[in-house]
């Protein structure tokens, strides 16, 4: 079975990888130099950015990086309005660790972009009220804006809502949110158990991780999806408890089989575990997964459908099929970030006549047209 690690875990772990992402890029040559430069002087905005961002990560040769350089070039870019620019300035401005740290000036940087819908922009203006050290957090605004992000298909936010935010924005402080977690949580409630686990884990109040742990296998023990999930993760990846991957399996397949997607795709990524052999039953039950998860809008499953159908895995062979799903992965706001799109392109479908192009296109039209309710909420 092709292996495919997806869902909110993984897509996190892909929105982390952003800064890395540039800062990896190839490094450019004198001659690039010059000719952004001259092109950023002509008032060509993308250059600016690409300038700042050439100095921002030290990608340019016979040059570190330089932030003051680097705000300057996203200065003018975000003085045209550009929303990359703005946040790209937000970014440096929050960074504590920055000479140019400036929490005030990250505020309005973020907002700027953020109001204009740019969903980077907005959940790092809801990090930035929620963290914030030289100015007041304001947690009801971190919600607002974290909502905001969330119904733009952001899993990081989708992620933090999750865990975090369960009293909305009547949250005032993290310590008052681990207080009424704990309550329930000690009186058997099987979702504050997982709650609080994570907070724990996170260390949002503060950080316990035995608590964590002990919190999210109570959870666990309760057959709460979320908790099996969570803890089943833990035992996998034996970050924080001894690893144990057969039971960590075990309980991801169990949350699997109440239908939480995050666990069907963390479960189908690591099967068949070491020296276990493939079962095509079970992988026909995976692709089941996939489909009933590509029919609840997760951009993930729609994509893994696509090379099942182009390739005619465990379902017979449709290429307009394909080229559907592959469109409808891209519906979602986050996928259509210019970094998603680059470094996360999704599967081509091979050799695709203009007739199972054209199909593709009616198709993914009308499974639109059934479905025009927004991107957010995704039915769990």
């Amino acid at each position: 079975m092709r292996k495919i690690f997806a869902g909110a875990l993984v897509v996190f772990l892909l929105a982390q990888a952003l800064p890395v992402l540039a800062k990896n890029s190839p490094s450019l040559t004198p001659a690039e130099m010059r000719q952004l430069k001259k092109e950023a002087m002509a008032g060509d905005a993308s250059a600016m950015l690409s300038l700042g961002d050439a100095y921002h990560y030290g990608r340019a040769v016979r040059f570190t990086s330089d932030p003051a350089w680097a705000a300057y070039w996203y200065g003018r870019a975000a003085s045209q309005g550009n929303v990359e620019a703005q946040t790209r300035l937000g970014d440096i401005y929050s960074d504590p660790e920055d000479p140019l740290y400036n929490e005030v000036t990250a505020l309005l940087w973020y907002k700027s972009a953020a109001e204009k819908g740019y969903l980077p922009a907005q959940y790092s203006l809801a990090m930035l009220y929620e963290n914030a050290k030289t100015i007041n957090p304001d947690y009801s605004l971190a919600y607002a804006w974290c909502v905001k992000a969330a119904q733009q298909g952001d899993e990081q936010a989708y992620e933090t809502l999750d865990g975090l935010y369960i009293y909305g924005a009547s949250v005032h402080s993290y310590d008052e949110v681990l207080d009424h977690l704990t309550i329930k949580a000690e009186a058997g409630d099987a979702e504050a158990q997982w709650r609080l686990g994570k907070s724990y884990m996170r260390g949002d109040a503060r950080q316990d991780i035995s608590k964590a742990m002990r919190w999210l296998e109570a959870s666990a023990d309760q057959g709460s999806a979320k908790g099996l999930y969570y803890f089943g993760a833990e035992l996998l990846m034996g970050n924080n408890l001894p690893q144990d991957v057969t039971r960590g399996l075990q309980m991801e397949k169990r949350a699997a089989d109440m239908g939480y997607v995050p666990a069907q795709f963390y479960w189908a990524h690591n099967y068949p575990a070491e020296g276990e052999t493939p079962d095509e039953g079970i992988e026909k039950m995976i692709f089941g997964w996939w489909l009933a998860a590509a029919e609840k809008d997760y951009s993930e499953a729609q994509e893994s459908l696509s090379y099942y159908y182009a390739n005619g895995q465990y379902v017979t062979q449709d290429k307009a099929e394909a080229w559907k799903w592959h469109l409808l992965s891209f519906r979602s706001p986050w996928r259509q970030l210019s970094w998603q799109k680059d470094n996360f392109p999704g599967t081509p479908v091979p050799s695709l006549s203009d007739f199972e192009k054209a199909e593709g296109h009616r198709r993914a039209e009308a499974w639109q047209a059934a479905h025009p309710g927004p991107y957010w909420p995704r039915p769990q």
